[in-house]
Order: C-alpha cells, then structure tokens, then sequence
C-alpha cells in the first residue's frame, strides 16, 4: 500500500523527444510526482522498467522496433506489477480494448495530455482504470458518417499574437527565457513581455500549465512533425 507521502515514480516511453520533453515538464511540476527515467524505443523501455522499477509507465503505442503493446505484453508476461498508461494519438477504438488486453490499464490521447494524464496517473496507481473520454463510447455509425468534420472555431489560440505563441510554445519545450531570447533574436525584455501578455490572455499561471496548453493545442506534436533541422534548438 502506498503511503500518504510516497512519490509516483513514473518512466516515459516515447520515440519523439519534444513530445516526451513537454510531458516531463508537465510531470515535474507537478507535487508527489517523479520522473525516474525516459526510453525513445520498446526494447529500451523493458531494460529502463527493470532498472528503475518505477510505479507507472506512460508509453507509446506506435515506436519504432517494438510496439508499445508487445512492450506490454512482455511485462504483463514477466509478472511486473508495473501500470501502463498509452499516452497516443491512436483514436480507433479497437486499441482500446487491445491495450487493455496487452495488460494496460489507462488510455490517454496526446492531445488529452495537459488534462487527463494527472488522472489517470492517481486513477491506476488506485488500482482503477482511465479511459480518455473521447474513447469511452465508440460513435454510431449515423453520426460517423453524418456528423463531417468539426467547424473550425474562433479564437481557438486566445486570440496569441505570432510572437507571443512562438514565445509560450518555446517555453513548453524547456527553454529559458535567455535561450528563447537567442532562438527568436529578440531581447529578454520583449520575451517576459509577449509571456506576460500571452499567459494573461490565455489565464495560464504557470510553466506547468503553458505545457498543458501547448499539449492541449498540439504545439509539441507539431514541433515533432518539423524537419530537424527547422526546430529550434535550446543554446548555451
């Protein structure tokens, strides 16, 4: 059983390092929770859980190699009492059940992360499930096909100018305000401006919750999709 003061020690397992580097900063700030180790690939994944022990594994489904599922299955069939939360952008329902059946016992998409991982986190190390809630009840046909494709909405970024996107979307990848100053060639005045402004638009308070939102927006996800060597990199 834990105790009211044991920390939850959690490994990420994930082939994209922005992504992985945003869900670490969100987990780092966060009280009663530690980060004890990271993996890009399934067959790292195994060795990271053996050496670290850690309570949860948040993994990938789709990783080059080995699957996050035959990852799971590898530890359901070891006897690990290791939980495994998916954190995916895989939203057919079918990989619901069959992460359940590979030993699972949370479903989160990616772009749920900034609000559901915390969730599901405390939920399994309860001995519970969590489901993201957009893959709790699959659709029915008639709204599959009937319902199109959402409307775009208004506003849907706060109303961020440019500068004060790129200025929050750099801090949620872990860069300080000297290195985005460098990154952007813009003083470190004007970078605490456009963070100020776009926080107060946004009514963020905190680093953690400038990840949450740049994972709710998808920035980071986007950020993987960039060729290299158009991404920006943190500077001494």
């Amino acid at each position: 059983m834990r105790t009211a003061k044991a920390r939850i020690r959690v490994a990420l397992i994930d082939d994209h390092p922005i992504f992985r580097s945003g869900v670490r900063g969100l987990l780092g700030e966060t009280a009663g929770i530690e980060v004890v180790g990271e993996a890009s690939d399934g067959r790292h994944a195994l060795d990271l859980v053996g050496r670290t022990l850690p309570d949860v594994v948040v993994m990938d489904i789709t990783m080059t190699g080995m699957s996050g599922l035959a990852v799971a299955r590898a530890l359901r069939d070891a006897g690990s009492a290791v939980h495994i939360i998916f954190l995916t952008v895989n939203e057919d329902f079918a990989f619901v059940d069959e992460a359940l059946t590979a030993g699972a016992q949370g479903y989160v998409l990616k772009r749920s992360a900034g609000t559901s991982l915390l969730e599901a986190i405390e939920a399994v190390v309860s001995g519970g499930r969590y489901i993201d809630n957009e893959m709790r009840s699959p659709p029915s046909l008639s709204d599959r096909t009937e319902a199109g494709p959402p409307a775009p909405q208004a506003g849907e970024e706060g109303g961020l100018t440019a500068r004060e996107r790129d200025v929050l979307r750099l801090i949620a990848l872990g860069m300080t305000m000297k290195e985005v100053s460098l990154s952007m060639s813009i003083s470190v005045a004007s970078v605490d401006t456009y963070k100020i402004r776009g926080c107060k638009k946004l009514g963020l308070r905190s680093r953690a919750s400038i990840v949450r939102y740049a994972l709710g927006q998808g920035w980071l996800e986007m950020e993987n999709r960039r060729h290299p060597s158009d991404r920006p990199s943190p500077l001494m």
